[in-house]
C-alpha cells in the first residue's frame, strides 16, 4: 500500500524544513499582540523597529525573529517535550442558524506547530483530498462550490436528476483523536517522528475529538471526509451483466454534502454509506434528508413565463452554501438575501441622515459584494440601489483604513521612543 510524507522528504526536525511554515503561520498576523510578543520574547527586533518595518514595508528583521521562533519550536520537536498550554474553550452562538458551538482558541505556539504540521502533509492531502470537496481548501470555496453545482444542473446531467442534501451530526466532536490517528499510521506509518508530532498535537484537544477553530483539525476533517465521499462514489449496482454508478456525482461542503442521480440509487447508497462511515469512522450522517427533485429546463421556462405574469412560484433548487441553484439561475438564500437588504437599507438611511456610509457599516456592504455579483440579482440591485451604495461603501472604508494604518503605527513608534 502507497504511503506519503516518507522521511526523506518531510523532516520536522529540521529548522530548514519548518521556516516556510512558521513564516506562513505569521502572514496577516503581525499586528496581533500575541504574535509580537512571540517575535520581541525572542529580542532579535524591538517594538521600534517591528512599526519601523511595518511602515518601510521590509520584513528582514522580522524573518530574523520567525527564524528563532522556527529553531526554538524545532528544538521542542527533538526532544519529544512541545511544552503546549491548555486550550481555551468557550461557547459562541452561530448568527444564522443561532446554535452554541464550543469554540477553541489555541495560544500562539500551538497555532504555529499546526502550520507546521499542515505544511508536512500537504503531500498526503494532495492525494487524499477530492476536488469535489470545497470547505477550507485554499483555492475553492463557496464560490468554487456553486460553480461546480451550476455546471452539474446545466451541464454535465441535463436529463432528469435527483438530489439529496446530508450532513453530519455533530461534526468535528464526531471525529475522534484516534478515529485520526489510525488512518495517518496506514497513511503517513513510515514517518515516526511525524505520527508521534500530530499524535502530541491533538493530545492537548478537549475532549479527545477534533476542536473548532484550529487550523489543523480543519484539514484532518476533509481528510477523514474524503473516506465517506470516496465509498460513496464507489457505490455501483448490477442489472444483466452491467454495472452502474449508485452516486453520479457530489458536491462536499465541510460537513455539507449533496448527493445527485436517481432518487431510488442514492436512498440504498445513502443508507450504505452511513451504516459504513459509523461502523468505520464514527460519524453519524443525519437522518433528516433534505430531497430535491430537478426540474427540466422546459419547466423553468414556463415557470419563468408565470413569475413575468405576477407569480411568486419556483421550482425547487438546490440550497447549498448560501446560494439556490437551478437549471436557469442561482440565487442568495433567503435567510442571506435578508440580512444583506437590512444592511443596505440601514446605509441607505445613513446616506440620507448624515451625508455618508460609517466605515462599520461599510465594511459590512463590502463583505456582501460577491453574494450580489456571482448571483442573478440584477433585480433587487436596481430597486436598492446597491452599485451606488458599494462605491461609497469602497471610498469609506478605503478612507478609514489609510487614517486607521498610520496613526496605529506612529502610536507604536511613540509608544517604543518612550
Amino acid at each position: 500500500m502507497k504511503t506519503y510524507c516518507k522521511p526523506a522528504k518531510v523532516d520536522v526536525e529540521n529548522t530548514e524544513f519548518n521556516i516556510p511554515a512558521v513564516r506562513k503561520a505569521f502572514d496577516g498576523k503581525y499586528k496581533r499582540r500575541d504574535f509580537q510578543r512571540l517575535l520581541l520574547n525572542t529580542s532579535l527586533v524591538t517594538e521600534q523597529e517591528l512599526a519601523q518595518e511595518f511602515l518601510d514595508g521590509t520584513k528582514q528583521k522580522i524573518y530574523t525573529a520567525t527564524d528563532a521562533i522556527a529553531e526554538e519550536l524545532t528544538q521542542r520537536i527533538r526532544n519529544r517535550d512541545l511544552k503546549l498550554r491548555p486550550i481555551r474553550q468557550f461557547q459562541r452562538e452561530d448568527g444564522l442558524t443561532h446554535k452554541l458551538r464550543n469554540i477553541c482558541q489555541e495560544y500562539p505556539d500551538q497555532q504555529i506547530m499546526e502550520y507546521i504540521a499542515v505544511y508536512s502533509l500537504e503531500e498526503l492531502f494532495h492525494a487524499k483530498l477530492l476536488p469535489i470537496q470545497y470547505g477550507s481548501i485554499p483555492g475553492r470555496g463557496q464560490l468554487a462550490g456553486k460553480r461546480k453545482i451550476e455546471r452539474i444542473l446545466r451541464r454535465k446531467f441535463t436529463g432528469r436528476l435527483d438530489a439529496v442534501k446530508c450532513d453530519i451530526h455533530k461534526a468535528y466532536p464526531s471525529v475522534t483523536v484516534e478515529c485520526v490517528m489510525n488512518l495517518l499510521r496506514r497513511d503517513i506509518g513510515k514517518n515516526k517522528v511525524l505520527i508521534w508530532y500530530l499524535g502530541a498535537l491533538m493530545e492537548n484537544y478537549p475532549g479527545e475529538h477534533l476542536c473548532i477553530g484550529g487550523y489543523l483539525p480543519s484539514w484532518l476533517f476533509n481528510y477523514v471526509m474524503s473516506y465517506v465521499l470516496r465509498y460513496l462514489l464507489s457505490l455501483s449496482q448490477s442489472r444483466r451483466g452491467v454495472q452502474t454508478k449508485m452516486v453520479k456525482a457530489i458536491v462536499c461542503y465541510a460537513d455539507d454534502f449533496t448527493v445527485y442521480g436517481y432518487f431510488s440509487q442514492l436512498t440504498k447508497a445513502l443508507k450504505k454509506a452511513t451504516r459504513w462511515s459509523k461502523s468505520t469512522l464514527g460519524l453519524d450522517v443525519k437522518p433528516a434528508w433534505q430531497i430535491y427533485r430537478i426540474s427540466s429546463f422546459e419547466e423553468e421556462k414556463e415557470y419563468r413565463r408565470m413569475r413575468q405574469g405576477g407569480s411568486h412560484k419556483r421550482t425547487q433548487g438546490v440550497d447549498m452554501m448560501g446560494f439556490v441553484v437551478r437549471r436557469t439561475y442561482t440565487i442568495i438564500r433567503s435567510r442571506v438575501f435578508k440580512r444583506i437588504r437590512r444592511q443596505f437599507l440601514r446605509a441607505a438611511a445613513d446616506l440620507e441622515r448624515l451625508g455618508y456610509i460609517p466605515w462599520w457599516r461599510a465594511c459590512r456592504i463590502m463583505a456582501y459584494k460577491g453574494w450580489i455579483k456571482y448571483s442573478n440579482s440584477q433585480g433587487c440591485s436596481i430597486k436598492y440601489n446597491m452599485q451606488n451604495l458599494f462605491k461609497i461603501a469602497a471610498q469609506s472604508v478605503s478612507r478609514y483604513g489609510r487614517k486607521e494604518y498610520v496613526k496605529y503605527e506612529q502610536r507604536m513608534l511613540l509608544i517604543a521612543a518612550a
